[in-house]
């Protein structure tokens, strides 16, 4: 039975009125509005009406009305009126909806989107989600079942029903069990990203040109970083002081935390140079040319692929394989990088353990790293200092020549040592060995 008149609601102190079945006035110090209160399947639930006096009370009654109906039909009044609300909603609509809400905090949360719109949208991008059926997946999932990419287009098209189920019964949630049920397991075959041999690496480094392609790809062979974190370094991040890059949460793969990578003296070296071309403010790599202001993630890849740098096998090499270089020198280091150090330094959430050690794990190994990172920069530079020395070394013997002919043995053991004291390379020792035995025979 209803008991509130229309007259005396703005009058009423602030505390909440029954106006009979289920239906209250919530009157506050500012402002008032209406509920409806009801018990469905054990549970209670409580649904607003509106807001007090845009919803007169005659309104207020007419829609408790309405939600009692659907009540006692079994039909849950809030579900009923999410699934109103989203009626003909595009699954490209419910799709970016999910994007903006659960996919801002990828490392590179353009890369959902983009595959949508290159791989489902242009498919299923303008039916409406309620009306999506599992012979609308099957039609485009089929000819590309099995492949890698379409792993993640399940996971990310079975995601975005689950979001628009939570307040749309109309949608089906077992959708995606149904197209696995008749398009059988993937089976995929994962193939490991092509990488240039480590042993080839201070060619690479050589051949690198002082331009934003070639200092990037410096620093991701020297710090063993994805790509992403890369492109977006930005000067505020390095402290040169404690010779520590700064990585901010969220930004490296499956990583929550801010990631410490210890500056070598070639790394600072490197960033040296990236600032006297660009400038020591913002982006460390900008790219005017590019509507983000930076690299591109393929522009590394594309670099390696046009000057045809290779695996062992004889594939293009990917950016990405610096890494797998970088984690295969580790293990072939005399002796090995211990397991769990090197994963940590390629960012692996394994290499901090479990949840629990994780929590009790408070230590970066920092000083750890820098010593395996040194040594790894020591190693990609050995090829400038070979050619370096080889040139000085050449340099040497042809003055010694102008002012009279050497022995072999002299040669030789003048040779075996540079300027630092460091051993000539066999390889080295052998060229200069041939050249003078040949000027020795030329007489």
């Amino acid at each position: 039975m209803s008991t509130l008149k229309a007259a005396e609601l703005p009058t009423l102190a602030p505390k909440k009125y029954h106006d009979g079945d289920g239906l209250y006035f919530d009157k506050k110090k500012r402002g008032a509005c209406w509920l409806y209160k009801y018990t469905l399947n054990g549970s209670a639930r409580e649904m607003g009406l509106g807001s007090y006096p845009e919803v007169s009370l005659r309104t207020a009654r007419e829609e408790a009305t309405k939600a009692r109906a659907l009540k006692a039909r079994g039909i849950d009044p809030i579900d009923e009126r999410a699934a109103v609300r989203r009626r003909g909603t595009t699954f490209e609509k419910a799709a970016r909806e999910y994007w903006q809400v659960h996919c801002q905090h990828y490392a590179k949360p353009e890369n959902w989107i983009n595959g949508m719109e290159l791989n489902v949208f242009p498919h299923i991008g303008r039916k409406p989600i309620a009306s999506l059926t599992a012979e609308d997946l099957i039609k485009f999932l089929k000819p590309i079942w099995g492949r890698e990419k379409t792993r993640k287009l399940r996971h990310w098209i079975n995601a975005v029903i689950g979001y628009v189920a939570f307040d749309d019964p109309r949608v089906d949630r077992d959708l995606m069990k149904l197209v696995d049920n008749k398009l059988g397991p993937q089976n995929i075959e994962y193939d490991n990203l092509t990488a240039v041999p480590w042993a080839d690496i201070p060619k690479l480094w050589q051949a690198l040109p002082p331009t934003l392609v070639g200092l990037s790809m410096k620093v991701l062979i020297l710090t063993g970083q994805r790509v992403n974190p890369i492109i977006r370094a930005d000067w505020s991040e390095f402290d040169f002081k404690e010779k520590v890059w700064i990585i901010p949460p969220g930004r490296i793969k499956r990583w929550k935390l801010p990631y410490r990578v210890p500056l070598s003296k070639t790394m600072i070296e490197v960033l040296r140079e990236a600032g006297r071309l660009w400038g020591k403010e913002g982006l460390v790599f900008p790219s005017p040319t590019s509507k983000s202001g930076r690299l591109s993630n393929n522009a590394h890849r594309l670099w390696l692929h046009k000057h045809e740098w290779r695996d062992e096998e004889g594939e293009l090499a990917t950016a990405h394989g610096l890494r797998s270089a970088f984690r295969t020198w580790m293990e072939d280091a005399k002796p090995p990088v211990e397991w769990r150090l090197a994963e940590h330094i390629l960012q692996h959430m394994g290499s901090l353990g479990n949840q629990t050690e994780q929590a009790y794990l408070r230590t970066d190994k920092l000083e750890h790293r820098r010593e395996v990172m040194d040594a790894w920069a020591e190693f990609v530079v050995s090829g400038v200092k070979s050619a370096q020395a080889y040139q000085h070394w050449q340099d040497a013997l042809d003055a010694q020549a102008e002012r009279g002919g050497r022995t072999l043995r002299e040669v030789e053991d003048w040779a075996r040592m540079d300027a630092d004291g460091q051993k000539i390379e066999a390889e080295h020792l052998e060229k200069l060995r041939q050249d003078n035995e040949r000027r020795l025979r030329d007489g």
